[in-house]
């Protein structure tokens, strides 16, 4: 970055970026679920509120530019910006073809670089199974239950989106850069072994077990362009507009190898560990006694096995195992 103002401009392209994002995004087919989200990052900052001020005046007409696109065979029209704005052309562009087009997920500088080369590939996996796909190049992709992922190449780079639940990717290495978006992030790996989650309502989070990834933000800005950021092994990472921040786990854990039914924990409550079985159990695990959840167990786990886990817990913690219809009930003897 040159030219006066270091910081502040740094901040200004940021906010503005992230401005635009949302002014998009209001304007999508769904803004009511995303407009908690937007009034807290609007009312985080000044500079938020001001840059998104700045965004809605520019594109005042930005309706005009929305039904003007219905007809398939027209181009949508060329948007004149004010000269003294400090919305960069190519961001101003970006938005404009935004609100024709009706695409309001996705890098806004590149939505007229990001057409998919071909056919978006969509796997999915219903609630308590699991699958395990290989894709090219070597790689695989595994999905923990009730999840979506799309897979596509966008101008030849293959990108995996996570629309909702648990995936993990493992990369082979090689000269091949893999991106892996998930909300307003993305993941950039040639060698990675990672897992990337997102559950409705929550920011999703990415752990690296193995190789090298980075973390950037989907939307940036030609005056200002985030560089990838490094990614540590062994931790959970919060996900928000490419920055990672450490989760606090409840206790430790080490969920690598899911895709084959296996975890290990360390000082886990029984609770916990009753909730990850009972994902995949037919028969759930259930607790007579609430107050058995406090309980805390180490080991490595068979998660897809409810009825060995009832049976290990009963032994290690002299409790009585009762298979019923309705699940394994365990209870105080």
């Amino acid at each position: 970055m040159s030219g006066e103002g270091g910081a502040d401009s740094e901040g200004n392209a940021v906010a503005t970026d992230e401005a635009a994002h949302w002014f998009v995004i209001l304007r999508g087919p769904d803004p009511d679920r995303h407009r908690p989200d937007f009034v807290k990052w609007r009312d985080a900052s000044e500079l938020n509120r001001v840059a998104f001020e700045q965004v809605a005046a520019t594109f005042d007409g930005a309706e005009v530019l929305k039904r003007s696109a219905a007809p398939r065979h027209r181009r949508p029209p060329l948007l004149r910006l004010d000269t003294r704005s400090w919305i960069g052309g190519a961001l101003a562009t970006s938005v404009a073809v935004a609100l024709a087009t009706g695409v309001v997920r996705g890098p806004l500088l590149k939505l007229q670089q990001t057409a998919s080369d071909g056919r978006a590939t969509t796997f999915a996996t219903r609630h308590g199974t699991m699958r395990t796909v290989q894709l090219e190049q070597g790689a695989s992709l595994a999905l923990d239950s009730a999840t979506e992922v799309h897979f596509e190449e966008q101008d030849g780079e293959p990108v995996v989106t996570v629309v909702k639940g648990r995936a993990q990717l493992r990369l082979p290495g090689g000269g091949t850069e893999w991106v892996v978006r998930v909300d307003d992030s993305e993941i950039i790996s040639r060698n990675g072994i990672f897992d990337v989650s997102w559950s409705g309502g929550k920011a999703p989070y990415v752990q690296l077990y193995a190789g090298e990834a980075m973390t950037r933000p989907v939307l940036q800005s030609a005056g200002y362009v985030v560089g990838g950021r490094g990614l540590p092994t062994g931790l959970s990472m919060r996900l928000a507009r490419g920055r990672a921040e450490p989760l606090q786990p409840r206790f430790a854990a080490d969920e690598r190898d899911w895709p084959q039914g296996w975890v290990q924990y360390r000082s886990v409550p029984l609770a916990d560990l009753l909730h990850t079985v009972n994902r995949y159990a037919a028969k759930p695990i259930i607790l007579s006694d609430p107050a058995l959840g406090r309980l805390r167990i180490s080991g490595r786990f068979r998660i897809v096995d409810p009825s060995a886990v009832a049976l290990n817990l009963g032994r290690v913690f002299a409790l009585t195992v009762t298979e019923r219809p309705e699940g394994f009930y365990i209870d105080r003897p």
